[in-house]
């Protein structure tokens, strides 16, 4: 059995809330629009799990009928779980994607989950029919509590990096790697300049040249580095060196790196 309920908010607009078998889904369109994504149906198939998402046909005004009454038609609309939900808020790039999920959980969850569960008049019959089916289903939201639980605390773990993701996004200028290394000191990799260098080296995308720290061709080809040159004097007279810097794509990329590397 379904049941819809939209919840409205000055800031983030209209969003449909069906529950099926006592799990929530969101709307998907609704989701993604509200996040930011500029194609939300790419958004939704990259980055939610099929097999969580359900279908519902929903009826939306079309226009006026000659009468002047409301014209309707059926729409399929897809609907995602809270944890798709969660997956589009991490990949969102917009600045308000933590405030919008915390509307969701302190005030869209909660006023569908009355006392814990969502108790729709069908889940309300079958508890006096059954005297066991109460036990049934307190064991089966445990079941569910833990795993939401679970995926509240790893999206609480990934909060820095959303947060350091908004603020790449804003610049638009590559940092060098002195700055690099206090940005991701912010997410918990406390490596220090040279020991970043270090790994830049070890990892094959920096290399040791006469003219100081340089990133592979490939590297700069990809967009993940560019340089800048600075002129030396020396022994040998004026020499030019190169400093490397890494683009907001590049910073972007590192970070999921060295969060697998190093954190």
């Amino acid at each position: 059995m379904l049941k819809l309920k939209t919840f409205t908010s000055a800031e983030f607009g209209e969003i449909d809330v069906i529950v099926k078998d006592d799990k929530e889904y969101f709307d998907a369109i609704q989701i993604a629009e509200v996040l930011g994504y500029t194609n939300p149906r790419d958004a939704i198939r990259r980055h939610c799990t099929y097999p969580c998402v359900v279908n519902h046909d929903r009826r939306v005004v079309t226009g006026k009928k000659s009468d002047g009454s409301d014209a309707y038609k059926f729409v399929d609309r897809k609907y995602i779980t809270e944890g798709d939900l969660y997956r589009l808020i991490i990949k969102s790039k917009l600045s308000n994607a933590i405030k919008f999920e915390k509307w969701v959980m302190d005030e869209v969850l909660p006023s569908i989950r009355k006392y814990g569960a969502y108790m729709s008049e069908e889940t309300i019959n079958k508890s006096k029919e059954d005297n066991t089916f109460l036990l049934k289903l307190i064991e089966m939201l445990s079941i569910q509590g833990s795993k939401i639980k679970n995926l509240k605390e790893e999206f609480e773990s990934v909060k820095p990096y959303i947060e350091v993701g908004k603020t790449i996004g804003d610049c638009d200028d590559a940092i060098n790697i002195g700055s690099f290394a206090k940005m991701i000191y912010a997410v918990g990799a406390n490596l220090g300049r040279n020991n970043l260098m270090a790994w830049f080296r070890d990892n094959g995308y920096i290399m040791k040249t006469i003219r100081g720290n340089e990133p592979k061709q490939i590297y700069l080809q990809q967009g993940l580095f560019t340089t800048r040159q600075f002129v030396k004097n020396t022994e040998d007279g004026q020499r030019v060196f190169i400093t490397p810097y890494i683009t907001g794509k590049g910073q972007i990329y590192f970070i999921k790196k060295i969060m697998g590397d190093v954190i």
